[in-house]
């Protein structure tokens, strides 16, 4: 008996809690979810944002490491200098308090303007300049890791810097952090997304969640 005990309390030991984990079709027009090969469920963008209009892209090609279904859609913003997405990421359903949240926003831009000119603008996080997004033929993203110290809503902007560069989604995800992770960092300050490599790997496909082992 002692011998599972110690066996039941491993298993335990191993389950991760995410208590947010939102991920945005942008543009989509489905009113039902849609669920990609890794199980992860899209929602389509309409009850987080009331600008823009939904898109579909033209050209299918360069568009590697990212799901074609969710890619296909987009939403872009023709009018205002910047519009938001806000989300709330309280869950006050299971009483759990978020305290740091990774954020991810995708854009692929497949022509689908007929310009052949992908754009580039200003993303934005809760009011802060978050990074220039210059987009191109090939998918395009940015992360940032934010701590949340003062309410449950984040908000996501995306900024027109010039009149002829028109602002673009085409995904937005969400996900919760442990509290004990990137606790050395001071809260006051993001972390932001450089680079990521797979080295010694021979495929040119991106290893996302379900397949990534750590440890």
């Amino acid at each position: 008996m002692p011998y599972i005990a110690y066996i039941n309390k491993f298993f335990i030991s191993l389950i991760v809690v995410i208590a947010v984990f939102i991920s945005i079709d942008c543009g989509s027009s489905s009113s039902k979810p849609y669920t990609d090969e890794n199980s992860i469920e899209w929602v389509g963008d309409d009850q987080y944002i009331r600008t823009g209009e939904a898109r579909n892209i033209i050209s299918k090609e360069q568009m590697y490491g990212s799901d074609p279904h969710v890619m296909e859609t987009l939403r872009e913003f023709t009018t205002g200098r910047k519009n938001c997405y806000s989300i709330d990421v309280n869950n006050s359903e299971d009483n759990i308090k978020v305290e740091r949240v990774l954020v991810r926003a995708s854009f692929f831009y497949g022509n689908y303007d007929n310009k052949s000119n992908p754009p580039t603008f200003n993303l934005q996080f809760n009011g802060n300049n978050w990074t220039q997004v210059r987009t191109s033929d090939c998918l395009t993203y940015a992360e940032v890791v934010y701590s949340l110290n003062h309410g449950n809503t984040i908000t996501v902007c995306l900024a027109q810097t010039h009149p002829e560069n028109v602002p673009f989604i085409s995904a937005l995800e969400v996900r919760s952090l442990d509290s004990d992770m990137y606790s050395y960092v001071d809260s006051n300050y993001p972390l932001l997304f450089m680079s990521r490599t797979a080295y010694g790997t021979n495929s040119n496909s991106t290893v996302r969640y379900a397949y990534i082992h750590i440890g």
